[in-house]
């Protein structure tokens, strides 16, 4: 994708020759993230190795993988039989407490124990913070951040794209931050300005605020006077293929994510810079230095998902350089199967 001027004055992507050529579809970011088909929980090794979660009234609230349940029995058999119910005919994995406090402690002792004694990669980043399950807007359960890909639960994030635009050349600008390389996940790569998930129990903007000073030292009146909620993208997050995966590992999770979209326009003087230990830098890039970013895989996966979604409301990626235009958008803003927060 090339960055061109247009006739008045604006900077549009145009499709070359190399695109056609090669194939290139924005899809292929989305990929990177949820591949899965509408009817993926039909497929034989789904149906045999994947299990749903449930409240103790039976809605289903997650998906946890046969290999996790057997592990979670492995190291704390006691808390876990305490905890839930297993349904091998229905393959559901219930709740047992109908009461909420007693729920939470009976949880946060599985996680600890699964923490201290487990060989699971994704227990060990403990993280000390609580994600909450929702289900008729009402907080369920409250899960160790840690644990989300365990029990395969849906969670919430915001995500900001900060930017800065020329009023005499009308071109955009974007601030991107590199992670830390002593980051668990993602070290290096490229973010947004502005990420993090909401815990438990902050609110949505409240995370943007405390997310803005943390990672950026943004304080809260810059934020205030800047910022513009966009939308939502929500995803299934997974990164095998359906069709060969064995749901043997802890990279096979299926985890929804729904990242609340905000977009932070900047003047030139403000300038964010790292704070908490979690940003390495902070770069101004070019829109085409961004779209090179995007299609060479330099994005953290969601990252590039938000990305991609501020190109298209905001005119880049159009129906006529994007070939797959509606699917993108269609897959872009998934209907989890799960209760959500709003």
């Amino acid at each position: 994708m090339k960055v061109e001027e247009s006739a008045n004055g604006l900077e549009v992507l145009v499709r070359t020759e190399e695109d056609d050529r090669e194939g290139f579809s924005f899809l292929e970011i989305m990929d990177r993230v949820d591949p899965l088909q509408e009817d993926f929980e039909n497929h034989d090794n789904f149906k045999r190795e994947v299990y749903y979660m449930c409240t103790h009234n039976g809605i289903r609230i997650g998906y946890v993988l046969g290999f996790a349940i057997n592990e979670m029995k492995t190291v704390c058999k006691d808390i876990f039989e305490e905890t839930f119910r297993l349904d091998e005919v229905s393959h559901e994995l219930r709740f047992k407490s109908e009461d909420f406090e007693h729920r939470n402690n009976l949880v946060d002792q599985l996680a600890r124990k699964m923490y201290i004694e487990s060989s699971m990669n994704g227990v060990k980043g403990w993280r000390d913070e609580k994600y909450a399950i929702w289900v008729n807007r009402n907080p369920y359960v409250l899960i160790e951040r840690a644990m989300a890909g365990v029990l395969g639960i849906v969670t919430y994030g915001v995500h900001i794209n900060g930017y800065v635009l020329s009023p005499e050349s009308k071109k955009i600008q974007f601030w991107i931050p590199r992670r830390s390389k002593t980051k668990q996940t993602w070290p290096l790569m490229l973010d947004n300005i502005i990420a993090g998930g909401i815990g438990y129990p902050c609110g949505i903007y409240e995370t943007v605020l405390k997310e803005s000073i943390e990672e950026a030292n943004l304080e809260k009146s810059i934020i205030e006077e800047n910022i513009k909620a966009a939308g939502v993208v929500s995803y299934l997050y997974f990164t095998g293929d359906i069709l060969t995966t064995k749901f043997d590992k802890e990279s096979d999770f299926i985890v929804g994510e729904v990242e609340y979209v905000y977009d932070l326009k900047l003047g030139k003087d403000i300038i964010p810079k790292p704070n908490d230990g979690e940003v390495e830098s902070f770069s101004l890039l070019s829109l085409q230095e961004t779209i090179d970013a995007l299609k060479k895989k330099k994005f953290k996966p969601n990252c590039a998902v938000v990305t991609v979604d501020f190109l298209i409301r905001h005119g880049y990626i159009t129906p006529e350089n994007e070939p797959n235009y509606l699917e993108l958008m269609v897959r872009m803003h998934r209907r989890l199967p799960f209760p959500t927060l709003n």
